[in-house]
């Protein structure tokens, strides 16, 4: 059975037994939280503007835990282009700390990068600590963040720096949200790279439907711009 067929039959599963278990959150207040899940479908899966897909379909599902304290943990998967050393599937494993102070809401934590089903001889996964802070300008919210990939052999001994400023906001008396990003990275996985993305995103009967343009000032394979549409669920 080929990955795709896969991967779609494991996230139809998942978002079944992940709405009954939010559901029981919400009922139970579980352990003092809540239990949420998503499972998306993209034209092509960009990360920080390059297809890591090969500019192909790609399955995605994640899941999250949120204390009430600000604490959170998490895990999300996308399936990728089939390579020796990467295989065809990322498992992102997150955990962190998100709250507000006087209008300011912040975030911070770690972030675990495993290829689960590549050469296990090789070394490919690494850990990124994250932080951001994002503030409501009434008609908007805009973000600012940095991502540090520590130098490790999966990063060829080379750290990595990510810097980002994305701006979302709702168009009035649409149900149409409208989200802007600029990116900027140097180290391991980019050398002065700027990556940039324009969207539209709207939800109906429970489903998110997105259409982003995307591109970087970069040239080469997977790095040039593209329209990606997607369609998902959050439970």
């Amino acid at each position: 059975m080929n990955l795709l067929k896969t991967t779609l039959m494991a996230s139809v599963a998942f978002a079944a037994a992940a709405s009954v278990t939010v559901a029981q959150a919400e009922e139970e207040g579980f352990l003092g939280g809540e239990v949420s899940a998503n499972v998306a479908m993209v034209s092509d899966y960009r990360f920080r503007g390059v297809s890591l897909s090969d500019e192909d379909f790609a399955l995605q599902g994640g899941l999250d835990y949120a204390h009430e304290s600000g604490f959170y943990v998490g895990a999300w998967s996308s399936s990728l282009a089939s390579s020796n050393a990467f295989g065809e599937l990322e498992l992102d494993l997150y955990a962190g700390y998100a709250g507000e102070i006087e209008g300011i809401s912040f975030d911070i934590g770690g972030l675990l990068y495993a290829f689960p089903t590549g050469d296990h001889s090789a070394q490919t996964d690494y850990f990124e600590a994250y932080a951001s802070v994002g503030v409501d300008l009434g008609v908007a919210s805009a973000t600012v963040g940095l991502a540090y990939a520590f130098s490790n052999d999966a990063t060829s001994n080379q750290d990595n720096v990510y810097i980002y400023a994305d701006v979302e906001g709702e168009i009035p008396d649409t149900p149409v949200t409208l989200t802007a990003h600029l990116g900027f990275e140097d180290g391991a996985f980019g050398n002065n790279k700027l990556d940039w993305s324009l969207g539209a995103s709207v939800s109906y009967s429970n489903l998110d439907f997105g259409v982003a343009y995307v591109d970087t000032d970069q040239a080469g394979n997977n790095f040039d711009a593209a329209v990606i549409f997607s369609i998902g669920a959050s439970f």
